[in-house]
Order: C-alpha cells, then sequence, then structure tokens
C-alpha cells in the first residue's frame, strides 16, 4: 500500500512556481587585467525577468597584487545595488552580505549582474577569481 501524501508542496518547475528556490551564477570566472582596470565592467551572470532576490554566496578570490582594487557589484541602473566599493579583491575572501537595496529586489528585466572596479587594480595577482551564486524565486 502506498504511502498517503499529507503534505501540499508545490512540485519544482521551470518557471519558479510557490517560490521554488533559484539559483543562478557560477562556475568560477577568472579575470583579466583588462576587467579591473578603472571603470571597468563585467558581466558576471545573467538573471531572468521576475526573479526576486534573497540572499547571495560566493568567493572572490586575491585578484590585486597591490592594495588599490576597490569592486562593486550591481547592475546597469545601480552598479553598487548588491555589494557598494569594497577592497574584497585585494586580499580574497568570501561576499559580505547583500546591500540593502539589493534583499528582496526583483528583476523587471533580463539583467546583466556587473562586477565594477570602482578603483583600479595595481596589477593581477595570483588567483584573480570570482565566483557568485544568487538565490530567490520566481515571481
Amino acid at each position: 500500500m502506498a504511502p498517503r501524501v499529507a503534505y501540499r508542496q508545490p512540485q519544482a518547475g521551470g518557471q519558479g512556481f510557490a517560490r521554488t528556490k533559484k539559483v543562478f551564477g557560477g562556475p568560477v570566472l577568472t579575470l583579466t587585467a583588462a576587467d579591473v582596470a578603472l571603470n571597468a565592467q563585467t558581466a558576471i551572470m545573467r538573471v531572468p525577468k521576475g526573479f526576486v532576490l534573497m540572499s547571495w554566496s560566493g568567493t572572490v578570490g586575491d585578484i590585486d597584487s597591490g592594495a588599490t582594487l576597490m569592486l562593486a557589484i550591481g547592475d546597469a541602473g545601480n552598479n553598487a545595488r548588491f555589494m557598494a566599493a569594497s577592497n574584497i579583491g585585494q586580499a580574497g575572501a568570501a561576499l559580505p552580505a547583500l546591500a540593502a537595496g539589493g534583499v528582496l529586489y526583483e528583476f523587471t528585466d533580463d539583467t546583466d549582474i556587473l562586477l565594477t572596479a570602482t578603483v583600479a587594480a595595481a596589477g593581477l595577482a595570483a588567483t584573480p577569481t570570482i565566483n557568485v551564486l544568487m538565490e530567490g524565486y520566481m515571481k
């Protein structure tokens, strides 16, 4: 005899029905010198229209051989929507918490997530990598 299904859980679907978790991003990207020049922008992922961002995780490697690099993560509308200018790429670390404006942000169009070098790197270090995963649901 088959067990009785007592729960009401939506099935995972391609559209993220009933707030089924979706994760965008990855794999690890290796940056070039042009990616960390002053005001350079690099699209590190694309999220679809209707995606609502709940959280993110990831790591940034040691990108700068010196101590000048400042990075921001955002989109074309606000280059610091998710992470304001940070020196995270100078020694490498886990991503900080989302900026306040990024929590529960709903994307109204297919959107490229942009890594912006707000202050240029002195030079590339040994591990110029970034890996960002955005978690949320489709509205």
